[in-house]
C-alpha cells in the first residue's frame, strides 16, 4: 500500500530527518492518520509496531491481523503502520482506502516517504519493532505468518 491524497502530514517533522532507528533508541513521538483520516499516536505503552512498505509484506500483516479488533490490538499493545507513499493517488483512493476502511482496527498510513523514513525495513519482510516503555528492545524482519503471530502472541 502506498500514497493517499496529498494531505498534510501529522507526523512530527523531526522523524523524517532521523537516521534509521536501532535497538536501544527511543521511538520518537509518532502520529499518523489512519484509514479513516483520524490521527493515531504510537505511545510509550506500545509493545509492537508492525511496519510494512511493500504489497507482499502488507498482505502478510493483514492475514496475521485478520479477526483482530482495535480493542484486542490495543490490549496487546500492537500498532500497525503501512507506508503507502509510493502508491498512485488514484489507486489509493479507489481501491486501497475502501479496502482498509473495512478493517476493524486502525492502520496508520505513511502518506509520504519522510513520515516513515526512520523505521527499519528489509525488502519483502514485515518489520516488527518490539518496544519496552518507548525504547526499542528488538527489531524483527519476518516473512512468515506463523512466526509473526508467535512473536506477538496472536492465535492463528
Amino acid at each position: 500500500m502506498t500514497s493517499i491524497f496529498q494531505l498534510t502530514p501529522v507526523l512530527l517533522p523531526a522523524l523524517g530527518a532521523l537516521s534509521e532507528l536501532q535497538i536501544g533508541d527511543t521511538l520518537p513521538a509518532l502520529t499518523l492518520k489512519d484509514q479513516h483520516d483520524q490521527p493515531q499516536a504510537i505511545g510509550h505503552n506500545t509493545r509492537f509496531v508492525i511496519f510494512t512498505r511493500e504489497k507482499d509484506a502488507s498482505n502478510l500483516a493483514d492475514d496475521v491481523l485478520k479477526g483482530q479488533t482495535a480493542e484486542t490490538l490495543q490490549a496487546i499493545g500492537i500498532r500497525y503502520v503501512a507506508d503507502i507513499s509510493k502508491m498512485p493517488g488514484l489507486v489509493t483512493s479507489m481501491f486501497a482506502l475502501p479496502k482498509l476502511r473495512k478493517y476493524p482496527y486502525p492502520v496508520l498510513l505513511g502518506r509520504t516517504a519522510e513520515e516513515t523514513s526512520a523505521l527499519p525495513r528489509e525488502p519483502g519482510k514485515v518489520t516488527v519493532i518490539e518496544m519496552d516503555g518507548g525504547t526499542i528492545k528488538a527489531l524483527h524482519f519476518i516473512d512468515e505468518a506463523t512466526a509473526l503471530r508467535a512473536l506477538m502472541g496472536l492465535a492463528s
